[in-house]
């Protein structure tokens, strides 16, 4: 009798053990769907690329482009390379202006987006010229632009302290712009005096 009972418990007990086996593979396989789950990457549709900083923030553009043009009065010729960046609503953009016989750097025109206090995105302008640099005193900028090569354009600039008044901005430190670390190589431009000369 006692043999008995002792092969029924033993019976029991190893049932037990499957079945807590088997509930402890679903267990598992339920773990590794949901991590595979959570490790799926959404691609992103706009590719950028890395120009500068901006007040300590990176900034990259989605498209590059330039030109050369000559000022019919003047006959000075300048170098126009222009950086925007799109954005889910509207864009910002980066435009350099360089000497195109001193490949020295002579203004620059930012738009840029910031928040407002009411939430909502403002455009601000910043620009920087010999003539407008009365109001903005404080303001510097250097660069170069190297034009060897016929079809593509490399160069740097630095611009320090363009000031702005707009009174609605959330962050007051947005209206003084720095931007460091502006590297580009490889931006194709073309001479607009000799396309319209060959167009002759």
């Amino acid at each position: 009798m006692k043999k008995i009972a002792t092969l029924i418990l033993l019976v029991f007990f190893v049932t037990s053990c499957k079945k807590e086996s088997k509930e402890s593979k679903v267990e598992n396989k339920t773990i590794e769907v949901s991590k595979k789950t959570i490790t799926t990457k959404v691609k992103s549709d706009k590719p950028t690329s890395y120009l500068c900083k901006i007040n300590g923030k990176e900034w990259a553009y989605t498209k590059a482009s330039g030109i050369i043009d000559k000022n019919r009065k003047t006959g000075m010729r300048t170098a126009i390379v222009t950086f925007k960046k799109k954005l889910e609503k509207g864009s910002e953009s980066i435009q350099l202006y360089y000497n195109a016989d001193s490949f020295e750097l002579v203004a620059v025109s930012l738009q840029l987006k910031f928040k407002k206090k009411d939430g909502k995105l403002a455009t601000c302008y910043y620009n920087l010229k010999p003539e407008t640099k009365k109001f903005s005193p404080e303001s510097k900028m250097t660069g170069k632009i190297d034009l060897s090569n016929q079809s593509k354009a490399a160069g740097f600039a630095e611009i320090t302290k363009i000031k702005i008044f707009h009174e609605s901005l959330l962050c007051p430190e947005n209206e003084t712009i720095s931007v460091v670390d502006l590297k580009f190589t490889d931006i194709g431009y073309s001479d607009l005096d000799k396309v319209f000369k060959s167009l002759k």
